[in-house]
């Protein structure tokens, strides 16, 4: 072998085990050019399903998978809130709702079948459902909590405006109590009770202190309509109690994803 074949072999060699070292550093992503979209998204990012790769999540025509972009995704870490005196109080009106739970495979979810309105900044929510997520999703000053609540509520234009209440150890939760024996441990169970009726208020810290950010919906497509309120004090859950979630939720939180050019005010009641 002359000089210039050997120098060629080399070149081949070193750009073979480039190409594999490249290659090794991206195994958790999915190749869009192999897979054309996800057809379901999970938690675990040990998986071509987990987070990393929800931008390739298939999508129904004219709405867009916005999981990739950088903007105003949710959730974040909430530090450094400012005053703001344009934010107002909250407002809701829950009348009673009859039970319907369901396990969509993603969370716990509530229907909520009674009448249910947050005003906020001039515009009127109605309360959809709401469902839990552990550990939390929204991180203060870096620090999880071990659940947190989601009360997705949706106003005549199709924005929505999400409550998010953090969860803390302490006492025994009565407003959760009254249905921890009957949350459905799998798949597609639901659970209805047309005689036990509750309010989505029962959810909601005494104090109404909340942070403030624009954002978006914390699983695929990801869509950046989501007003989000969370609220600046936790409610109280016991050990017990949160096992029971625990058992049935897993991990089923979205990394923060990146503030970027975001401001988060603070309204204090």
């Amino acid at each position: 072998m002359n000089s210039s074949q050997s120098i060629w072999v080399r070149l081949f060699a070193f750009t073979f085990a480039l190409l594999f070292l490249m290659s090794s550093c991206k195994k958790d992503e999915v190749d869009p050019l192999q897979v054309a979209c996800l057809d379901d998204f999970n938690y675990d990012n040990g998986t071509d399903e987990g987070p990393a790769n929800w931008l390739y999540y298939c999508v129904d025509d004219g709405i867009a998978n916005e999981c990739g972009s950088t903007s105003r995704q949710s959730p974040i870490n909430i530090f450094g809130a400012l005053h703001n005196p344009v934010l107002q109080a909250l407002s809701t009106a829950y009348t009673s709702s009859t039970t319907e739970i369901i396990n969509n495979g993603h969370t716990i979810q509530f229907n909520y079948k009674g009448t249910g309105t947050l005003s906020f900044q001039g515009s009127d929510y109605d309360l959809l459902q709401f469902h839990f997520h552990a550990n939390s999703e929204h991180t203060v000053d870096g620090n999880y909590s071990p659940l947190e609540a989601h009360l997705v509520h949706r106003n005549a234009f199709g924005s929505l405006s999400v409550i998010g209440v953090l969860f803390e150890i302490g006492a025994e939760n009565t407003f959760l109590d009254q249905f921890l024996s009957e949350l459905p441990t799998e798949e597609g169970e639901m659970y209805i009770d047309a005689d036990l009726e509750y309010l989505a208020s029962g959810l909601l810290p005494a104090n109404k202190s909340y942070y403030n950010y624009d954002g978006s919906l914390t699983t695929p497509p990801c869509s950046e309509i989501v007003e989000w309120i969370v609220m600046e004090n936790p409610v109280e859950i016991s050990q017990a109690q949160l096992d029971v979630f625990a058992e049935i939720l897993g991990y089923n939180f979205r990394p923060v994803q990146p503030l970027g050019e975001r401001t988060i005010g603070l309204f204090t009641e």
